[in-house]
């Protein structure tokens, strides 16, 4: 009996977060930004760290905004550089919004169908990344 009622419990989990409609969502990255925050680097110590971070390693460039981190895959997909007016159109969250997804998502599983970050390379040009939301239940491999 106790096995059926978490059956049930699980798949009424499932259903609801199957359920959910997935968006697509753009972030802005500053890599010229002063803006800085408060992360921890899991054993309790903490510092205080610029906003935007990135960093190549092999075929991924990862970027990291606060406590976030996105991976894009030179391998998987072409980087793409965008005229500024596609932003427009797009819906362009903040890091607020990603984090209240997450926690409003029942099984915590990523809620976006597609997270784009957007890099200003001039005043006309941006770069379009398409990343893999690095969180609890992604890890990236090359």
């Amino acid at each position: 009996m106790k096995n059926l009622t978490l059956l049930l419990l699980l798949s009424t989990f499932f259903c609801f977060a199957q359920k959910q409609d997935k968006e697509t969502v753009y972030l802005l990255f500053d890599m010229k930004s002063t803006e800085t925050c408060i992360v921890e680097d899991g054993s309790g110590n903490s510092e205080r760290l610029n906003k935007y971070r990135k960093f190549k390693e092999n075929n991924l460039t990862f970027l990291v905004i606060c406590n976030e981190q996105f991976a894009y895959n030179h391998k998987k997909s072409k980087l793409d550089t965008c005229s500024i007016d596609m932003l427009t159109n797009s819906k362009i969250v903040d890091l607020e919004y990603i984090k209240k997804k997450k926690s409003e998502n029942v099984m915590r599983y990523n809620p976006f169908k597609k997270i784009y970050i957007i890099e200003k390379i001039s005043n006309d040009k941006v770069l379009k990344y398409d990343v893999t939301w690095i969180d609890d239940w992604v890890m990236i491999r090359d």
